[in-house]
């Protein structure tokens, strides 16, 4: 017979916000996994075990067989905490893993302010700051928990500097405890006060964005003063061949003007784009496009490919339209990172389409694809319209295997 493990939501306010379903079970249970801070405000009783990795969590139950029930507790109600998810996804294979419904800091939010959020956007909590920005830009009303990774203080400040610095957001701070404290104001207001990272966020866009994802725009839409980008037509074959998904996380190396970094950020919406580039004037033709398209989730990195990229996140897909030859150095990065990220470039030489083919050759891609776009654009001539060439383009595009 499985033995139990219970996700067991603690509510807000400590004793007094647990359900009586709750305090039973964690009076009963052999072992109580969570974070320091939530433990402390749990019942004397209960057999305390400070710990909140999944894996961690599998291998003490694992080796301490005479713990015949135990559970993890979580803020709120554990629906809303992707680490409950993954807790269940790493035991339910020997456990059998049940829920504890808690009240929602959410819920109990709403009630303290005095509005619904049967129609907001409700964040993960594992959200980063710069993917808020894209969430706020299309939603009128969002919810977002704070944590350790996503301050209180660095959304308002994401927010100001995408230009959102005037939207009014209220903060609920330590709720249902005595230090409770419920404050409004703007992006721009909140970002200089002082938070805990117990906060419930709550944002307004009276005006936003409609949820349309663009692709092939407009060159002319661009910032771009003379720095290189990558035309309309190659763009929407390039970004069309990266196989983006809403979460993606992404690099654009070699960014330019960002234009390659803007299509993606408008469909990896709740993603984050990393656009990196060692030409200052790029970047902030980059940061101007970003604000004027208003995806938030572009981040500027300033420095060279590979070393500027130890430091980043593992990506899911990788453009590459500027590698100033450091390509298979760049590809070894990627993949030590991701071995099976998505790989798309670019090349106008045959020299770099003969290189790109060694090195998808040498790290063993799979699903490789060349493509030559050959694209004519009309000009006017006298009361003519004459078809004018651009240099063909090379999409070399390819996906990383395990076994890299």
């Amino acid at each position: 017979m499985k033995r139990k493990v219970y996700l067991v939501g603690a509510g807000v306010g400590g004793t007094q916000g647990l359900t009586a379903e709750a305090a039973e079970v964690l009076a009963r249970c052999g072992g109580v996994f969570g974070e320091k801070q939530l433990l402390e405000i749990l019942p004397a009783g209960c057999r305390k075990l400070e710990q909140t990795a999944p894996e961690k969590i599998r291998a003490y139950l694992d080796s301490h067989p005479e713990i015949g029930e135990a559970a993890a507790v979580f803020y709120g109600d554990p629906g809303l905490h992707g680490d409950a998810a993954r807790l269940r996804a790493a035991l339910e294979d020997s456990y059998t893993v049940q829920g504890i419904a808690g009240v929602s800091s959410i819920a109990y939010f709403c009630a303290r302010v005095g509005c619904g959020w049967a129609d907001a956007k409700l964040l993960p909590t594992d959200t980063l700051p710069a993917q808020v920005g894209s969430a706020v830009r299309i939603n009128k009303r969002t919810f977002l928990l704070a944590s350790r990774r996503c301050r209180v203080q660095d959304v308002c400040a994401r927010l100001c500097s995408g230009g959102l610095g005037r939207l009014q957001i209220v903060v609920g701070e330590h709720l249902g405890t005595d230090r409770e404290r419920i404050l409004c104001g703007s992006a721009e207001e909140l970002s200089i006060q002082k938070f805990s990272q117990l906060c419930v966020l709550y944002i307004e866009n009276a005006e936003p964005m409609q949820k349309e994802v663009r692709t092939c725009i407009p060159d002319d839409e661009f910032f771009h003063s003379g720095v290189p980008m990558t035309k309309c037509e190659v763009r929407a074959v390039s970004v069309g061949k990266l196989c983006l998904h809403s979460g993606s996380v992404v690099y654009d190396i070699g960014c330019g003007t960002g234009s390659v970094s803007v299509e993606c950020a408008l469909q990896a919406k709740a993603g984050i784009v990393y656009a990196i580039d060692k030409n200052r004037a790029a970047l902030k033709l980059t940061a101007q496009n970003r604000q004027k398209f208003g995806v938030y989730n572009v981040k500027a990195v300033e420095g060279e490919a590979p070393e500027v990229l130890k430091g980043l996140p593992a990506p899911d897909c990788v453009f590459i339209g500027g590698s100033t030859g450091n390509l298979p150095e760049i590809l070894e990065e990627v993949l030590q990172k991701n071995p099976k990220a998505r790989i798309v470039l670019n090349a106008i030489s045959l020299e770099t389409v003969t290189q790109a083919i060694q090195c998808m050759e040498r790290f063993a891609l799979a699903d490789v694809d060349i493509a030559q776009i050959s694209v004519a654009k009309s000009r006017p001539a006298g009361g003519h319209k004459l078809m004018q060439a651009q240099n063909p383009v090379y999409v070399i595009s390819g996906e990383g295997t395990a076994s890299n």
